[in-house]
């Protein structure tokens, strides 16, 4: 077999060849100028109609292919242009291996698009030799050929929740299907007319199908819910309650370091994550820590305590029996005479409603704790996006959101 037959086999473009000592290699780049097999013709890109001749051709131009023994390589090929007798005008020949005014084929661009899934879009441009911008480009169009693809699953089971994406208080809500433990979608800050507008775009259907939401207790979040997911029950995340009981006992121990003498406020600084750890996970010498500044500090001891006993909260076996004890534990906030914790029990009232719902339908965004960090990995391995319809898509990748590279077709080469 000689050589160009071999680099024809090679090739593999259905209905194309390596032209005769068609192979060279130019400052490193492996170039092949290709050509139609004897007897192939033509078809017409408009409509796809066979036409035996060609009414001319256009200048040579390279298109950038798969590398072959260590060497970028590039196709050089000259295409025709051919006159449609069913479309009656001048139009070019189809190539299905290659887009319209592309500098790829169809097959290089799958693969660098299967590399940016791997790592960053800027390592590979320097892999393959490619400008950054070409990159981003490539792989943002496969990523939504990818998306127009994804299954159309309805959701029952929605969480919705913030993550920073920016410096300067930026952030992104995130939109997750709780059942299938993916992203669903994304759009940027968290306020009522971008959720709001992100339900508009999801569709009036797929917004009555969901039974239940779990998200943080801002108000935003719940008008935006409340107008477009009617029939949806609300669930305020009891992760975010934990924090808010946290941020609680932390401001009371602030102040109490601040206003204490020298010897107790030495005694109480440093001691920040003691009062947020479950009591059984304390070591000894932390217990003994805890236990000497109560003894001098009454009202960390009412807080320590208040803190504690919200752990049974959760462990109620029903929403009546969590009722009562969410009545009787918020009477003693107010009793305790701790402004955080007059607050806090102000905020768990107010929104009790949602925090009870709980028990009912079981349900909190412990998944998106993963999929953020999972998305802040992203962020900082690309070194922020700019534009965040791109991000969105690389999320939606990440998270395993989108279907396979593999399931989008193979042109025929």
């Amino acid at each position: 077999m000689s050589a160009d037959h071999q680099s024809t086999w090679i090739l593999g473009l259905q209905g194309w060849v390596v032209a005769n000592q068609g192979v060279r290699l130019e400052d490193g780049t492996l170039v092949l100028r290709v050509e139609h097999a004897p007897g192939s013709g033509y078809h017409c890109r408009r409509c796809g109609a066979g036409v035996l001749f060609a009414y001319d051709h256009l200048p040579p131009r390279r298109i950038r292919d798969f590398p072959w023994a260590g060497h970028p390589c590039e196709l050089e090929v000259t295409l025709a242009r051919v006159a449609c007798p069913a479309c009656r005008a001048i139009a070019v020949e189809a190539a299905e291996w290659v887009e319209p005014y592309a500098r790829q084929t169809e097959r290089y661009a799958r693969y660098v698009a299967g590399l940016c899934s791997l790592m960053p879009a800027t390592d590979v441009a320097d892999l393959e030799g490619l400008d950054k911008t070409t990159v981003y480009r490539i792989d943002k169009q496969w990523l939504e050929r990818r998306a127009a693809l994804r299954p159309d699953h309805p959701v029952t089971r929605l969480g919705i929740d913030e993550i920073a994406i920016r410096k300067g208080q930026r952030y992104a809500t995130v939109f997750y299907d709780l059942d299938r433990r993916e992203v669903v979608g994304m759009v940027l800050k968290r306020k009522e007319r971008a959720v709001s507008r992100f339900f508009r775009r999801w569709g009036k259907e797929k917004c009555r199908a969901v039974q239940a939401v779990c998200m943080d207790l801002w108000a935003p979040y719940l008008n935006s819910v409340r107008r477009h997911l009617k029939r949806a029950a609300v669930v305020f995340d009891k992760f975010h309650v934990y924090k808010y009981l946290s941020e609680a006992i932390e401001a009371v121990r602030r102040h109490e370091q601040q206003i204490a003498d020298d010897t107790t406020g030495q005694l109480i600084k440093g001691t920040r994550w003691l009062w947020l750890k479950a009591r059984s996970n304390l070591k000894r010498k932390e217990q003994y820590t805890l236990a000497e500044i109560m003894k001098v500090n009454r009202r960390l001891q009412r807080a320590y305590v208040l803190k504690e006993d919200f752990e049974a909260f959760y462990a109620s076996d029903s929403a009546e029996d969590a009722a009562r004890f969410l009545r009787a534990w918020t009477h003693r906030c107010k009793q305790s005479r701790l402004e955080p914790f007059l607050a806090l029990a102000k905020r768990l009232n107010r929104w009790a409603e949602g925090i009870l719902s709980y028990f009912t339908h079981r349900i909190t965004n412990g998944i998106s704790e993963g999929i953020n960090n999972l998305i802040k990995v992203l962020k900082r391995r690309a070194y922020g996006f700019t534009d965040f319809h791109y991000f969105t898509l690389k999320v939606l990748d990440a998270t395993g959101a989108l279907p396979p590279l593999d399931t989008i077709n193979h042109p025929q080469f």
